[in-house]
């Protein structure tokens, strides 16, 4: 059911927020809760709202040793009496797959690359609600040119467009489109993003001054372990083929969520300031170039302690002015801040599902925010 909690704005934020608890997902099979997924695929499409697939560790944290489990359910919700309810029926996806790139099309939920056991994807699907059966169907799309996963999509005008991810050996900073309206022609490449990046916020604004794409912040990963992180803001502009640096977030932040709002201002909800992360991947780096067992064993277990003790990620909600280009922090999310999922827009709400809230931790919880203008 929706647990609601309000989350007070100062009156200069112009936004209301309003957070609740829309559902959570249910328990794998032979399992007593619900651990929750990170990467789901999820998107909405015929008034169904999905989320499928995912990536979590059932058995032990990674440090422990265990294993990342790669699903490939799909559960299907559909709004009722402002509740998600849960079909209770059984779907899965072609095959287990985590963090794709999804958005919602006028033909389907589109998702793309991701990554399973197997190694990274290619593959571009469609998953298409069949309202009359209670089915989904699946339709392949032409595949993209390499495979990446954490990548980041969006779509305009029946047009989709792919920015950045990270491959088998580095960070993406390619920009390609494909138009749904002339499949057949695949996946165009178009002017590269100045910085390669991963785990970035994309946005579209759409305006009689012409169509433009947002990618706040990201990562980066390096040849040493250590990822950069970014505060960088890009708007690429759709008619002219090129990207212009605004002004950047007021810190680095990756694999946050967010959406455009009507007005032309961006929403970033939470994200990871990289704080542990790079702590993290120093530690790492640190044990590998260890060759005596004692100390690097030393090492083992600060770089465990310091997961196991992991305080969660920003709940810092910020607001990009595209006017202005100024940024702004103007509510705090009162909930463990789920990074690794997606933002979508739903009715009068955006829901945010699963997601990681720790190193190796997920939320099984679907995070519902109503968003209202203040009255002047």
């Amino acid at each position: 059911m929706f647990l609601t909690v309000p989350a007070l704005a100062q009156k200069k934020q112009g936004y209301i927020l309003k957070w609740d608890i829309a559902a959570e997902l249910p328990a794998d099979s032979g399992q007593p809760n619900s651990l929750g997924v990170a990467g789901p695929v999820t998107g909405i499409y015929k008034n169904v709202f999905f989320v499928a697939g995912g990536a979590n560790f059932p058995d032990a944290m990674p440090w422990q040793g265990g294993a990342k489990k790669y699903h490939d359910a799909v559960h299907v919700y559909i709004a009722k009496h402002r509740k998600l309810k849960l079909l209770e029926k059984s779907f899965s996806l072609p095959y287990p797959v985590a963090y794709t790139a999804s958005c919602n099309t006028t033909q389907g939920v589109l998702y793309a690359g991701g990554e399973s056991e197997k190694g990274i994807s290619d593959k571009v699907w469609l998953m298409i609600w069949d309202d009359k059966t209670e089915e989904i169907l699946f339709k392949a799309l032409p595949s993209l040119p390499f495979p990446v996963t954490n990548a980041a999509i969006t779509i305009i005008n029946n047009v989709v467009y792919l920015a950045g991810g990270e491959t088998a050996a580095t960070t993406s900073n390619q920009f390609i489109s494909l138009d749904l309206n002339t499949i057949s022609a695949g996946w165009k490449k178009l002017a590269d993003i100045p910085q390669s990046v991963s785990h970035t916020v994309m946005t579209v604004a759409l305006n009689m001054e012409g169509d433009k794409i947002y990618l706040c912040g990201g990562r980066k990963k390096n040849s040493n372990g250590i990822s950069t992180l970014y505060n960088n803001v890009f708007v690429y502009d759709v008619a002219a083929n090129n990207w212009e640096e605004k002004k950047s977030m007021p810190h680095a932040l990756s694999a946050g969520t967010g959406i455009m709002q009507e007005d032309k201002n961006i929403l970033v909800f939470g994200g990871d300031k990289g704080i542990v992360f790079n702590e993290t991947e120093t530690l790492i780096a640190a044990i590998k170039a260890e060759a005596d067992p004692e100390k690097k064993q030393q090492l083992t277990d600060k770089k465990n302690k310091l997961q196991t003790q992991h305080p969660g990620f920003s709940k810092e909600v910020m607001q990009y002015n595209i006017k202005t280009d100024t940024w702004k922090i103007i509510d705090s999310i009162p909930f463990n801040t789920p990074v690794t999922t997606t933002a979508v827009k739903w009715k009068s709400c955006v829901l945010i599902p699963s997601g990681e809230i720790k190193a190796g931790v997920r939320s099984p919880k679907i995070l519902s925010v109503k968003i209202q203008r203040k009255k002047k």
